[in-house]
């Protein structure tokens, strides 16, 4: 049997049991291979014959999937997605230290070291994510216990190949515990796309990846998120978070304020903004601007707007420049705005002036945005506005996001530490992971909802919830999402280790960590 503890996409760390428990994602080897069936055909060949596959493919309780380094990208995305679910997939006789993370992150539990021991006795060592000809060395450049001290000249050839397996062997499990740790982190997608660029086929593997858009993956994460490449912006929780802000984004002004992006998160604590906000009153709808977000002020503390970071050299790619000009363009056509404000310079500006070509704006920036006939041109063009109620309007927006419903209290607090009070607390922001953590009488509106809502059996829990104490769950709730839990007797607060149809389906594993609970 296996099953899941903590999920990070596709991947997952888990527990398979079979004589003993094997924690995964892990590598096997030796005897502990001879305790699976491979099959008499490789996965391969369920395309071409599938009722040949049928007959000759692997039995067990454990999705193997054989043949992988004869497939094309495309065909390995498809092999994986069609073998997810409630079983481990162990990927057969393909992981190196350059591409098992991206296995991991499709979705292998469990790899082997065949390949490094066959690629040893070829005479390729493994070398962090490179492969070199041992016959280029003269020393193996390692200090493993393998490698020490080892001179390649003195050795019989094959004590070398003996010693390159060991060693490949070594490498890649090391790689494997890595991916261990990035998935605990919640990291491990930047780790791969870094992985990718090493590799055309690994960069198409991903690109097809990210063509899905399963409930496995958060909207929310713990870890931050690096804008690097191509494949950033096509991250879930990058399209995610334009499609819902855009579709929850309901601005309360006629008048836009267009800004830049700042380097520290959330953008309202960093001193550019508050420079400006400190200058001038700004009683008016804001939109921040950055490469690949655009971020209208009333999302800033959700993920992943609140925990991001992108290169800046002050050079924008045309790419870069359309991209973001696209969506900047679908959130100002939301509101027909009387007044559009840009102050913005540089690449900023060429964005604001290729969304909004047929639009008349007003550009406040001169020489700097923080110079003082900047700032005096900006407070102009602001003056005249009733204020309202920001904080308000950002728990109203988050609640909207997140939940699918519209909670109303009182906000505060000191930015970016704010609650919303009515007699008591029923919501704050959690920083950490980009989301809404509710209390009370909010809990009970969601739970009143039916969105994001699990019910149990007729049990006190205590820090979580297992698999086989669910009996239904919402199928929108996502890893890392916050959910309403409830029975006869109780509610409560917790958040999501996996998705609402897994924790229905999985007979063990962790669907719950309760953060806190009350009784009817």
């Amino acid at each position: 049997m296996f099953y899941t503890e903590k999920r990070d996409g596709f991947a997952r760390l888990g527990v398979l049991e079979l004589e003993e428990k094997i924690r995964t994602p892990a590598m096997l080897e030796g005897k502990s291979l001879e305790k699976f069936d491979f099959g008499k055909a490789p996965y391969a060949v369920k395309k071409l014959f599938p009722d040949v596959y049928e007959r000759l493919k692997p039995k067990g309780d454990v999705a193997i999937l054989t043949g992988i380094s004869t497939m094309m990208p495309k065909e390995i995305n498809d092999a994986f997605s069609e073998l997810r679910g409630t079983r481990a997939i162990f990927a057969v006789a393909c992981a190196t230290p350059l591409n098992v993370s991206t296995l991991i992150y499709l979705g292998a539990d469990l790899v082997d070291n065949l390949m490094a021991i066959a690629k040893a006795y070829r005479g390729i060592y493994f070398f962090g994510d490179f492969e070199i000809s041992v016959e280029k060395l003269e020393r193996f450049p390692c200090n493993c216990e393998h490698c020490k001290q080892q001179k390649i000249k003195e050795l019989k050839k094959e004590d070398v190949y003996e010693i390159v397996a060991k060693h490949n062997s070594e490498v890649l499990r090391q790689e494997v515990e890595k991916c261990r740790i990035l998935i605990a982190e919640e990291n491990l997608r930047n780790y791969v796309e870094a992985k990718s660029k090493l590799s055309p086929e690994l960069t198409a593997l991903l690109r097809f990846t990210d063509f899905e858009m399963q409930n496995c993956f958060p909207r929310f994460r713990k870890s931050t998120l690096y804008f690097t490449s191509q494949e950033s912006a096509n991250r879930f929780e990058v399209r995610y978070f334009f499609q819902r802000a855009l579709e929850c984004y309901e601005p309360r002004t006629k008048a836009l304020l267009l800004l830049p992006c700042t380097a520290r998160k959330p953008y309202l604590a960093s001193k550019t903004h508050r420079a400006i906000r400190s200058a001038v009153k700004v009683n008016v709808n804001e939109i921040i601007i950055s490469s690949p977000l655009v971020v209208p002020r009333e999302f800033e503390l959700l993920y992943p707007a609140v925990n991001y970071d992108t290169p800046v050299t002050g050079h924008w790619s045309e790419e870069e420049i359309d991209f973001v000009a696209k969506w900047l363009r679908k959130f100002v056509e939301k509101e027909e705005f009387e007044k559009i404000v840009a102050h913005v310079e540089g690449g900023y500006r060429k964005v604001v002036e290729r969304a909004l070509k047929d639009f008349e704006v007003v550009f406040t920036a001169e020489e700097g945005i923080l110079s003082e006939s900047s700032l005096k041109k900006l407070k102009k063009e602001l003056e005249g506005y009733e204020s309202f109620d920001l904080f308000a309007e950002m728990f109203t927006h988050a609640s909207r996001y997140q939940f699918g419903i519209e909670v109303n209290g009182v906000a505060k607090g000191k930015y970016p530490e704010i609650e919303l009070i009515r007699r008591e607390r029923i919501a704050r922001f959690d920083l950490r992971y980009g989301n809404l953590d509710v209390y009370g009488e909010f809990a009970k509106e969601i739970l009143r909802s039916g969105n994001y809502v699990v019910k149990i059996a007729d049990f006190e829990p205590s820090s979580t919830i297992f698999c086989a104490g669910i009996e239904k769950a919402d199928e929108k709730i996502r890893p890392n999402d916050v959910v309403v839990f409830y029975n006869s007797q109780l509610y409560g607060v917790g958040i999501a280790r996996m998705h609402g149809k897994e924790m229905v389906e999985a007979e063990k594993g962790v669907a719950i960590e309760v953060r806190r609970k009350s009784r009817f």
